[in-house]
């Protein structure tokens, strides 16, 4: 797999919210998709951070295979307050921009995803769910 290497310089131009959630991706090639879950270590208007068991049956080959592009389901991503919404899958795409493996046993590769040509829904959806998070956790003092 050639993938870039995090070198640990800063490039984020939005503010990343540290939050850990579940995140279905799918990773196309070929006319076929293989879906995988990870786990988010972050998120913010341009991407996300995920954390994933490359051991997953084809995740490395079908990574290298896509030539880096991935699908996000963002009603995996971002609860919709609505239940029956919430079942169906919108995916949006991305990009790994990069990828690190952790010194781990449990074979975890980080991956950093670009959001590309987000729709406006969803742009508005991240949005509002980072604003919301982060009202939440930093309340205005009176």
């Amino acid at each position: 797999m050639t993938l870039n290497q995090f070198n640990g310089s800063e490039r984020r131009a939005y503010v990343r919210l540290k939050k850990s959630m579940p995140v279905r991706l799918k990773i196309s090639e070929n006319q076929t998709s293989q879906n995988y879950t990870a786990t988010t270590q972050n998120i913010s208007q341009g991407g996300l951070c995920i954390e994933i068991q490359h051991n997953q049956e084809g995740l490395k080959k079908a990574l290298a295979g896509a030539k880096h592009k991935i699908g996000i389901d963002i009603n995996t991503l971002i609860p919709q307050p609505n239940e029956a919404h919430s079942e169906m899958s919108q995916w949006v795409s991305g990009r790994v921009d990069w990828a690190r493996e952790l010194n781990q046993p449990h074979q975890t590769l980080l991956l950093g995803i670009e959001f590309e040509n987000l729709p406006e829904m969803a742009r508005t959806r991240i949005r509002d769910y980072l604003l919301d998070q982060f009202l939440h956790k930093y309340p205005q003092q009176e």
